[in-house]
């Protein structure tokens, strides 16, 4: 599990030029794809052969997290198409002519950085409490056992 720091700056929004504000949200798409694969393994994982033989507890467990999962999935995408939307009209505020102008483009990026830190805190509460479940279902193999390649 990585952390993932999304303030590199120690400027704030209202400091920053278009061209650091279009680097972030190049770095956001990053993460994001970070998640996407997250998510998909993760997904995997809770469907796989590790949690068999199942009872009704494991599986209750098991579909709450595939609908969080699911849910965050939803959330992400929704995320990365703000996330496209605010990258193509952070050009527009290369033509503004006044403060206001700015103002507007910077909230916006605002916005969308909190949306992204909600998201990612979100998803790692999830991942946690993924891990936290799986911890007994996994097996582990006496250090004496050889590892057979073939």
């Amino acid at each position: 599990m990585t952390a993932i720091a999304i303030d590199y700056s120690n400027k704030s929004v209202n400091d920053k030029n278009v061209e650091e504000l279009e680097n972030e949200t190049l770095e956001w798409d990053k993460i994001l794809q970070t998640c996407t694969d997250e998510l998909v393994f993760l997904k995997h994982f809770l469907t796989s052969e590790v949690f068999q033989p199942i009872n009704p507890e494991t599986s209750e467990n098991l579909e709450s997290y595939t609908e969080e999962l699911e849910d965050l999935k939803i959330e992400k995408i929704e995320v990365q198409l703000a996330l496209r939307n605010h990258k193509n009209d952070l050009k527009g505020m290369l033509e503004c002519e006044d403060i206001s102008c700015d103002i507007f483009y910077q909230t916006q990026h605002q916005k969308l950085l909190n949306r992204l830190k909600d998201l990612l805190a979100n998803f790692q509460s999830l991942k946690l409490g993924i891990f936290h479940f799986s911890i007994p279902f996994l097996k582990r193999k006496p250090i004496n056992s050889k590892i057979s390649r073939n």
